[in-house]
């Protein structure tokens, strides 16, 4: 009997996915050779939070199986739990601090979701910056890896966070947030047990809150390319979506703002 499973979980490489025993068989992006070499690094550095890469065969990689859960549409109860979301924030924590020490190697990274203000005078790491639900991998109600490295880009460590935060408070309103499976969330307080969890002071706490605008901006460049494109994944998700949702996600971010820097204030 094959072992050979296809797995869910992402719109851009759905239904392309194949684990195959201890090992996941999937698209390779056009940077795998300079992201294979980032992750062993990661590994040899001793950080173990991302897959192993194991060969690179023209336009599949395989990489090894990250044992554990991951939370797929309908979102489960567990990834909504305060400490799953805590965890969170320490996993990418941890990676950056390991990633500073890592030279990035040459490539053509995606662009994507790549760090719009980042500069030659910021210290750079490799960000995840797609650091959805599905792409985080829980055991015990902790988050342990992170998965899928396909936007993978240099930017500010601060600027994956942001984009982490995007998905997982989420940084939406509440009538968009209850239909997209989010109902209930307090973002204000989400947030703040986050970014406590990832270790920021005062400064970056203020400076994370600029980002967000960008996030919006960048999530909204990409969901229009790919429409235009004829993804019909992205295209699906489109139509089901408010037209106006991110002008909205835009208005509510500067109405909420002093909101979110009450809640990110260490002198609470």
């Amino acid at each position: 009997m094959s072992d050979e499973q296809i797995l869910g979980g992402g719109l851009a490489n759905l239904g392309q996915v194949l684990k195959r025993g201890d090992t996941v068989e999937r698209p390779a992006p056009p940077h795998a050779a300079a992201l294979h070499a980032y992750l062993r690094a990661l590994h040899d550095a001793g950080f173990d939070g991302v897959p192993e890469p194991k060969e690179l065969n023209g336009d599949r990689e395989v990489l090894s199986f990250v044992h554990g859960d991951v939370a797929i549409p309908p979102y489960p109860q567990w990834s909504r739990d305060e400490d799953a979301l805590a965890s969170v924030g320490r996993l990418l924590r941890r990676m950056h601090d390991v990633a500073a020490d890592i030279p990035i190697p040459d490539a053509k990274w995606p662009t994507e979701f790549s760090d719009p203000g980042a500069g030659a005078a910021d210290r750079l790491v490799l960000c995840h910056n797609d650091a959805c639900l599905e792409n985080i991998v829980f055991r015990d109600g902790r988050a342990v890896a992170l998965i899928d490295f396909d936007f993978a880009a240099p930017g500010r460590a601060l600027w994956d966070l942001a984009m982490c935060a995007w998905y997982w408070v989420p940084m939406v309103p509440q009538a968009i947030a209850a239909v997209e499976g989010f109902d209930g969330m307090d973002s204000p307080a989400r947030l703040r047990i986050l970014v406590d969890a990832y270790g920021l002071d005062d400064a970056e706490r203020r400076a994370l809150l600029e980002l967000f605008a960008p996030a919006v901006i960048t999530m909204q460049t990409f969901m229009k390319a790919r429409v235009a494109a004829g993804d019909p994944v992205f295209t699906e998700v489109d139509t089901m979506r408010d037209p106006l949702r991110y002008d909205k996600i835009l208005t509510w971010l500067e109405d909420q703002h002093e909101t979110f820097l009450a809640a990110l204030s260490t002198d609470r």
